[in-house]
């Protein structure tokens, strides 16, 4: 059936088969909006983007935090979480709505300082788990070495990657898997040795080349002799800035103009709908999922996850409605956020372990809570019942939490990222908005500071600031690991540091010189997507074909057919 969303004004399709899970979920009746805003709700309760120094309200220690000083719950360190939770319950009025009541509680009731275990010396990520040696990293897993990276899983010594996979020695990966020491590769398997590829596979010694299948020593997608590429190489030396950000500006026009660009990216799936799909059966309009997830409808973000509808990233769970981030092993988990390893839960959030729990915040390994109350199982039962019965009452039941309920703010939310809001819209919708950049702190140098060449990081630093005295009639030389750099376009201080230097000298590379982040972005957003799969017509054959590319890659899309025919 077609329905008209309130919020965006577009129609959109509630199909059987998102009839038939809601159904088997539990859930009456039939969906309000679009799964755009359904997503946009849900996401922006997924913290990302940000590390804030801040105080444990736990024990006054200075902590690195997801969290702001301004979070409206209390924050405490993880470790202080686990072994003190033990947060205020609250009565429950039937005769007033639920919400408020709901949150009046939440915001009492502390909540980890950030997502993630199993980790050594990772102190400055999130949502990070079982690595070593990683700084300033988020969503990963079971990976070594790491600095500024999102979205990983087993990759060892890189930087500046985003939704990439078992690699090591890389920058600037984005959606690539299986890689060697490779410089900026985009949607690239199995490749060594290379720099700035697009669509390639098992390629080794390329550079500026798109859509190969098995190469070696090719330049701009020409074959050529080990002697002559090595030539052309050593014309490219990446230590420099400068010429890095030549390189991909010549990768950029190389995406617009010469390569061709796969209309969606369905692998390995059955029954499927969506993009950056998997190893999927019976999904229906899912999006970044892989790992054997079946059953699945409306979802962002997952791996191993069976019968879900309207969620963010439910990762290795069951049985899941309009919740995001309830991960690891959960199971029958409706309206819920920042859930691990939980099972039958309903409204609650920021638990662990927890099970039989409703409305509910901040527990760790308690079974059967309403309000943070402890019930007998018959009582629990009884008493959800009425809760249930009132919120149906007031038409609260089956809706997820006022947006005000998010920890963060929503420009550091994924929705955030894919759905941005002005200050005034955001406030109108019930956002919780960011207020404010940072201000600049006297000591921090233009980012413009940043030697060009990383091989001679120290001597240049020392010369332009010798030379900066000079002019200025005083001051002193600087080395450039000695004092912060500031971002002016994205109004954050960033630092060099050692290990930094170290990295980049190593993989012949240039040194950071911008806040992390906004490097990160610039990468992840590449990878299209805004929710929405248009129509396009295929750049060969001209047939009608569905595709998350934006309009400039018009002309050089194809569908399935042709692109496998042009590529392999």
């Amino acid at each position: 059936m077609q329905k008209t969303c309130p919020v965006t004004g577009r129609t959109f399709e509630v199909s059987s088969a998102e009839m038939a899970l809601r159904k088997k979920l539990g859930i009456e009746g039939e969906p309000d909006v679009s799964p755009i805003v359904r997503w946009q709700i849900l996401g922006a309760f997924w913290q990302h983007w940000a590390l804030h120094k801040r105080t444990c309200d736990k024990t006054g220690k200075q902590i690195i935090s997801v969290f702001s000083q301004d979070c409206p719950y209390p924050v405490w360190h993880k470790d202080e979480w686990i072994k003190h939770a033990d947060p205020p319950s609250a009565e429950i009025d039937l005769r007033k709505p639920l919400f408020p009541q709901m949150w009046e509680l939440f915001r009492r009731c502390p909540i980890a300082h950030n997502v993630g275990a199993g980790n050594e010396n990772c102190e400055y990520t999130d949502d990070w788990w079982y690595s070593k040696n990683c700084h300033l990293c988020h969503s990963g897993v079971l990976s070594e070495d790491l600095r500024y990276c999102y979205r990983i899983d087993t990759i060892r010594t890189a930087q500046y990657c985003t939704y990439s996979f078992k690699s090591e020695r890389c920058v600037d990966l984005i959606n690539s898997h299986e890689c060697f020491q490779v410089l900026f590769s985009f949607n690239c398997w199995q490749c060594s040795d290379s720099a700035f590829l697009y669509d390639c596979r098992n390629c080794q010694h390329c550079m500026f080349c798109t859509n190969l299948r098995n190469k070696s020593y090719c330049f701009a997608n020409q074959q050529i002799t080990k002697e002559e590429y090595e030539k052309r190489v050593a014309a490219w030396d990446f230590h420099s800035r400068s010429v890095y950000e030549q390189a991909k500006t010549e990768f950029f026009k190389m995406l617009r103009k010469s390569a061709w660009h796969r209309a969606l990216f369905i692998d390995r799936s059955q029954n499927s709908s969506g993009n950056y799909l998997d190893e999927c059966k019976d999904c229906e309009n899912c999006h970044f999922m892989s790992g054997g997830s079946e059953d699945c409808v409306n979802i962002l973000r997952t791996h191993i996850t069976r019968d879900a509808l309207d969620c963010i990233s439910p990762y290795k769970s069951e049985l899941q409605y309009c919740s995001s981030i309830v991960q690891d092993n959960s199971y029958d988990v409706k309206f819920g956020y920042n859930l691990i390893q939980c099972k039958f839960m309903e409204y609650c959030a920021h638990c662990f372990q927890c099970q039989h729990c409703f409305g509910c915040c901040g527990l760790v390994g308690k079974n059967y809570y309403i309000f943070n109350k402890p019930y007998e199982p018959e009582e629990y039962e009884k008493k959800k019942g009425e809760i249930i019965a009132a919120m149906k009452s007031s038409r609260e039941y089956g809706t997820f939490f006022p947006a005000h309920f998010a920890a963060n703010p929503y420009e550091e939310s994924l929705a955030g990222f894919y759905w941005p809001l002005t200050t005034e819209e955001g406030g109108k919708r019930g956002f919780r908005m960011h207020e404010g950049d940072e201000k600049r702190e006297a000591d921090t140098r233009d980012s413009s500071e940043v030697p060009d060449r990383s091989d001679q990081a120290d001597e240049a630093a020392e010369q332009f600031a010798q030379t900066l005295s000079e002019s200025r009639g005083g001051g002193t030389s600087r080395g450039v690991t000695k004092t912060p750099y500031w971002d002016a376009a994205a109004s954050r201080p960033f630092q060099i540091l050692k290990e930094d230097v170290a990295f980049a000298q190593d993989l012949k590379v240039p040194l950071p010189s911008t806040y992390y982040m906004r490097r990160l972005q610039e990468n992840f957003r590449l990878i299209p997507f805004d929710g929405i799969l248009r129509e396009v017509a295929c750049g060969k054959c001209r047939k009608r074909t569905q595709t998350s590319w934006p309009t400039e890659y018009d002309g050089r899309i194809l569908c399935e057919e042709c692109y496998l025919k042009e590529v392999y």
